[in-house]
């Protein structure tokens, strides 16, 4: 099993996120204070990327520069001619790593259908090319854990990000397929309905109301808090490397950093649950 780091994920501070979120992104004075306690407690990665809002291109200036960072490009333009995917990929890399400097450890593309689409053999060239060249790792996000054995397959590929928590553990059993390439984690608590009362949650998210249910029944049986064990669960996926948590407040990064340090390897399969309707957030708006 691939030791665990936390890293500490950026949305929050560029724009409103989450279905428990506070309904804006986190302001810049406590953005500071967090980066500063994030510092304090161990933490040296920070996610981010270029549609997170305008926080790749302010992290500099909030006090980031002892953590790497890990980004990723924005979508590729839907309408772009094959000649110039290679130019528009190295722009937005470049444009990327004069904001980050040299803090910019990796840089993914924020769809991994940008890589297996018709165009993915050029994007993944131009972005393979351009990684080595300034000796960064290079890879893709994906909502569809299943994918990561074959984007690992690309020359050159390194990093990958995917979904995976209680409820949605696809990437627990990656394996194998994996190995050579650095898996991160985001999701964690499902983007804190995990966290959330019951009755909110319920109403935020109704079809996730009988595996919620199982989730609530599972901690008290375990006498688990939900931050301990959602990350227990996750410490389990063996082929993690880093589980990336965004937080609202100084006080919600103390209550993970503190819950990540108690949390011990747990596994649950029982509660996995394979409905898109639950761990898919792309689905939820829907059911509002």
């Amino acid at each position: 099993m691939k030791a665990k780091q936390l890293a500490l994920g950026t949305v929050q501070f560029g724009l409103p996120y989450g279905v428990a979120g506070r309904g804006e992104a986190v302001p810049e004075v406590e953005v500071r204070a967090i980066l500063r306690r994030a510092q304090a407690l161990g933490i040296r990665t920070l996610d981010t990327a270029a549609a997170y809002g305008d926080i790749e291109a302010r992290l500099s200036d909030l006090g980031s520069e002892a953590f790497d960072v890990v980004s990723k490009l924005a979508a590729l333009p839907q309408d772009i001619e094959t000649a110039a995917v290679a130019d528009w990929v190295w722009t937005q890399a470049e444009r990327s790593r004069a904001r980050l400097g040299g803090r910019l450890v990796a840089l993914m593309v924020h769809r991994d259908e940008d890589l297996t689409g018709a165009l993915g053999a050029a994007t993944w060239s131009s972005l393979r090319d351009w990684g080595r060249r300034h000796g960064i790792a290079v890879g893709a996000s994906c909502y569809d854990p299943a994918r990561m054995s074959r984007l690992a397959e690309l020359n050159g590929f390194a990093v990958v990000q995917a979904p995976g928590n209680a409820l949605d553990q696809r990437a627990a059993d990656a394996g194998a397929a994996v190995s050579n390439i650095e898996v991160h984690l985001r999701s964690v608590f499902l983007q804190g309905l995990l966290l959330m009362e019951p009755r909110a949650a319920k109403r935020a998210v109704p079809a996730a109301t009988a595996a919620l249910a199982r989730w609530h029944a599972w901690c008290a049986a375990q006498a688990l808090d939900a931050r301990v064990a959602a990350l227990s669960i996750v410490k389990s996926f063996e082929a993690v490397g880093t589980c990336v948590v965004g937080v609202d407040s100084l006080a919600q990064l103390e209550e993970i950093a503190a819950a990540w340090a108690e949390a011990a390897p747990l596994r649950a399969p029982e509660l996995a649950c394979g409905d898109a309707a639950v761990i898919d957030p792309r689905t939820w708006r829907a059911q509002r």
